[in-house]
């Protein structure tokens, strides 16, 4: 059985592919018997139903096990302050750490 890969850009291509299912379809993509199972032979594009399926698990499991205890409840404004950030508004950046500490006057 060959080693399953993931390439930078295509797994995060396909954690956005999943971000935006439905969760049902999460569920049954995550559930679902890839053709290598039924056959036993594998090709790229039954490695790549694979990646997605981890992907699919890997989202599955977060929708299931909901915040963890300790992660705290935010308000509007901070989460409003966190979609920004996200966002690059009022995220100032700085070619390296030096400009930085220059502009913050350290």
């Amino acid at each position: 059985m060959s080693q399953i890969q993931d390439p930078p850009i295509l797994g995060r291509l396909l954690e956005s592919v999943v971000s935006r299912l439905p969760d049902d379809a999460v569920s049954v993509l995550a559930n679902m018997r890839t053709p290598a199972e039924r056959s036993g032979d594998r090709d790229p594009i039954d490695e790549l139903i694979q990646l997605l399926q981890i992907k699919a698990k890997a989202r599955l499991d977060e929708i299931l096990a909901g915040p963890l205890p300790d992660e705290p409840i935010f308000n509007e404004e901070t989460l409003q302050a966190i979609r920004d950030v996200e966002a690059g508004v009022g995220v100032t950046r700085y070619k390296n750490a030096a400009d930085m500490f220059a502009d913050l006057g350290l």
